[in-house]
């Protein structure tokens, strides 16, 4: 669905940390005239700024391109009236016959607006193109295992999706402080998407999909749990709540984030009529200071109804996140690497800060972390059997990653995180190099 959007999200801190840095409202302009702000520049001013897009992970290889923002600002709407946000970024990877291939293609455009409705309401539109021709598939269930004497190209597809998204959240109740937040927000939702699924010859899928059709009992399972397997037009819905306690929205030493969600596809196309509920929370606390934090985070997801195979491999309504496995989920795991209507999701991690320094009077502080991440799927909500086996028979249940990473904090909103990571479960390794803390 749209969960390598996390990326651009993240990516986004370090352009509206720069572009605060410098006012590009022309000398001349006629509301120089205006009274400067506290930090002694035009409150009505319009900032622009553009940086390299730079990312690293196992499952899509090295990325690049560019991203940038454009701000109006104006009094009495925070933290901007207006901004426009831009991605262009690719990745590229080693392919099967031993050359390098573009694995996955984002560009869009955001249009953000906050301060609506005396500062209640933000509203948040984006179009948007994406492909991603490594998309995994490795069946469906707990069960499934990865075989090492066959093509990489037997566990993927190729996904292209041009899509429009709009989103507002709306304040409910607020009683933050200078301190930490506490506010409850209702968020509501709408996308669009047109997927053009481009199946691999002798790929996994592509089997599944053809017994899907043959009237037996393994294909009976199949028609019932896999769907989405041919071009389409899907419509999704979403909304819920957001309970918001954290003491710093990038970097929090404490507090908690919570979400609760649903999504709906009234199934416009392909007969992909299927609705979604998330709960996602992140628990913080502070050990010593801002220098040492416990972090914490739990998912619940589940599916009803014809879901796309796309969306079995993913959680949540207003964060869009992987099923377990990913940089941002199971780390150690492949992307995508399991697929079911239900899902549970871990992390925990220790944050330290040990070393802060200053460049150019720049403020950095490098740290460290450590952190186990565990997750399972279930295929269905009863047992079901394909080919003589259980899909969701697998011991150990939950996948499990370990590791231990860098973090390098710029400021106050710019964090770049390298974590390595090894699945004792998958025996599998992972690198990941981007923005962020994963939660």
């Amino acid at each position: 669905m749209n969960r390598p959007a996390i990326l651009a999200v993240a990516a986004a801190v370090l352009v509206s940390a720069a572009s605060a840095a410098a006012d590009t409202t022309p000398t001349d302009a006629p509301d120089v005239a205006m009274k400067k702000d506290a930090g002694g520049k035009d409150p009505k001013r319009l900032e622009f700024g553009v940086l390299p897009a730079l990312t690293y992970d196992s499952d899509r290889g090295v990325g690049f391109g560019a991203i940038g923002t454009l701000a109006r600002f104006h009094p009495g709407f925070r933290p901007y009236r207006w901004r426009l946000e831009f991605l262009v970024y690719a990745t590229a990877k080693s392919s099967p016959d031993g050359g390098t291939e573009l694995a996955y293609h984002d560009d869009y455009l955001i249009l953000d607006q906050p301060g609506l409705l005396d500062n209640k309401l933000r509203v948040k539109s984006q179009v948007g193109f994406r492909r991603f021709s490594t998309s995994g598939y490795y069946g469906l269930g707990n069960a499934t295992e990865e075989l090492d004497d066959v093509d990489d190209r037997f566990y993927q597809y190729d996904r292209i999706y041009p899509f429009a998204l709009s989103n507002g959240r709306f304040e409910l109740w607020d009683r933050s402080t200078d301190e930490h937040t506490r506010r409850l927000e209702a968020f509501g939702g709408v996308g669009f998407w047109y997927n053009r699924i481009n199946l691999y010859e002798g790929s996994l899928l592509e089997q599944h999909k053809a017994l899907a059709e043959m009237d037996t009992p393994d294909g009976h399972v199949l028609d019932t749990l896999l769907d989405g397997t041919d071009d389409h037009n899907l419509l999704m819905f979403t909304g819920g709540l957001l309970f918001d306690t954290r003491d710093h929205e990038y970097a929090p030493t404490r507090g908690t984030f919570t979400e609760l969600s649903v999504r709906a596809s009234p199934g416009i196309d392909a007969g992909l009529t299927f609705a979604g509920a998330s709960l996602i929370t992140r628990w913080f606390q502070s050990l010593y200071g801002d220098r040492l934090v416990l972090a914490m985070r739990a998912t619940g997801d589940v599916l009803f109804g014809s879901v796309p195979v796309y969306e079995l491999a993913a959680v949540g309504g207003f964060t869009r996140d992987g099923a377990p496995g990913g940089g941002t989920s199971v780390r150690g795991v492949a992307l995508s690497r399991f697929h079911g209507k239900i899902k549970v999701i871990g992390n925990v991690e220790l944050r330290a800060q040990f070393l802060p320094f200053s460049i150019a009077g720049q403020r950095f502080n490098l740290g460290a972390v450590t952190y186990v991440d565990a997750g399972r799927v279930w295929a269905d909500y009863e047992q079901v059997e394909f080919m003589g086996e259980k899909l969701d028979d697998a011991l150990p249940n939950f996948a499990v990653g370990v590791g231990a990473g860098l973090r390098l904090r710029w400021g106050e909103t710019f964090i770049v995180r390298a974590d390595p990571g090894y699945s004792i479960t998958e025996e599998t390794l992972g690198i990941y190099i981007s923005i962020n803390h994963i939660f």
